[in-house]
Parts: structure tokens; sequence; C-alpha cells
């Protein structure tokens, strides 16, 4: 019965993703910007989510700074956190993701166009090219999301932050919000299509870190100030 329950949620991802992905890039020659595509890219998330009768609230999001960039910088403990992010942050922001998603059919053209930035963890030279892309993004306005612990966590905790991000906050002047989502390890453990219905989720979004007084060299300090801050969020419902 869980195998018939894994490939019938593989049959339901594939096709929404044909489906989304197929309207996202025949609309995105009518809007460079990548918003149209990232706005197909939310209700695929919100449709996947109602598919697998996933509840998700979200509680402080008033603490994204909207006036400005931002990083947004969020736990990763399951496949389940791009939907339920995706799905439930409700503004326009770009994503930085391993470079590999990029070569999967649909799915990674249409994080091309919607100017998403892969980051090839291995090639430092790479690696530190893709970061200048994103700064690009932040000074365009737009929030950028990363997942510092650069994999899926294997038993749900949180793993230590890797330092690339907090380098580009650093150098690009913005704050960092952290955001820590609850239950998305329970919904679909790491290596699983198999998806466990009615857990309640949650997003948690704490307050801005200003990183106007950090320099390059104290990225680590900066990055396990933000861990302390994802770990408080995953700790409460409420920042």
């Amino acid at each position: 019965m869980n195998f018939l329950k894994s490939v019938f949620m593989a049959v339901i991802v594939t096709t929404l993703t044909l489906g989304f992905g197929t309207c996202a890039m025949l609309l995105s020659p009518f809007d460079r910007s990548g918003n149209l595509v990232h706005w197909f890219a939310r209700w695929w998330a919100r449709t996947l989510l109602w598919t697998g009768r996933i509840p998700v609230r979200i509680d402080g999001l008033a603490n994204v700074p909207f006036d400005r960039p931002c990083i947004l910088a969020s736990n990763h403990a399951s496949a389940a956190d791009i939907p339920i992010l995706f799905g439930h942050l409700p503004f326009q922001f770009r994503v930085i993701a391993k470079d590999s998603l990029f070569r999967i059919p649909v799915l990674g053209w249409c994080m091309r166009l919607a100017g998403y930035i892969g980051i090839d963890r291995g090639s430092p030279t790479k690696a530190m090219r893709s970061l200048r892309r994103a700064a690009g993004r932040l000074q365009s306005g737009l929030p950028v999301l990363v997942f510092p612990e650069g994999t899926r966590s294997r038993t749900g905790e949180l793993l230590p932050f890797h330092n690339g991000a907090f380098l580009l906050a650093i150098e690009a002047g913005v704050p960092v919000v952290p955001i820590g989502i609850r239950g998305s390890y329970e919904i679909l453990v790491s290596g699983s299509m198999g998806i466990r219905p009615g857990i309640d989720v949650s997003i948690c979004v704490g307050p801005a870190i200003e990183t106007a007084n950090y320099s390059r060299k104290e990225r680590g300090e900066l990055a396990l100030k933000v861990q302390e801050a994802v770990r408080r969020c995953l700790d409460s419902d409420v920042p």
C-alpha cells in the first residue's frame, strides 16, 4: 500500500510539474523579469500541498523587511520544504539552489527562466560567481532564499550552516531573515516519496538580523548567529 501511495504521489508531482511548468515556459516571453514564472511556481506548490492534504500556518511575516532586499535563511528537513515555502511566502523572491537541479527537464528550465541562481558546490570559483549573480538579484530589490545547511537533514535535526550566503549578505549589506519550518520532516522523510497527509506544518519567520557591523572575516560568526535564530524559530511557533 505504501508503495502504491508513493507511485501515486510521484505521478501527481510529475503531472503538476509538467502542467504548470509548460504554462510558465509558454508565457515567460511576456514577462522577462521572471515574476510570472515564480507566480506559476507558487500555485504549483499550493496545488501540491492541497493534493497532499498538508495544512500550513505561517507566523512572523511582519519580520520580513519589504522595503529593502534581504536574504531568507531557512532550515531544510525534507523536499517538502520547497513547496511549503513557495506556496506560503506571499511575495516575489529568488532561490539559490544546487546546480544539478537546473539540469532537470521542465523544472530546471523554469528555474532558469525565473532567475533562480544555481551554485556548483564542487568549485569554489564557480560558487563565488553564483554568489555574485545572487548579489545582482539583491540589488534589484528581490529577497533571495537560501538553505544554509547545504543539503536536507536526514534526521530532522538542524545541520551546521555554510558561510557562503552570509558572505553574500555582508558584502551586499542586507539583513538576514531566519525561517524555521516545523513538521516537514514528518511529512516526507529524505529519500522517500511516501507522504503522510494531515500533519500540521508551521513556518516561523524570525526578526531580521542586520549585517552592517560584520566584516568578511566574521561571516562564520554571522552564520552561527543565524543558525541560533533559526533554532529559536523551530522551538517556538511565534517569533
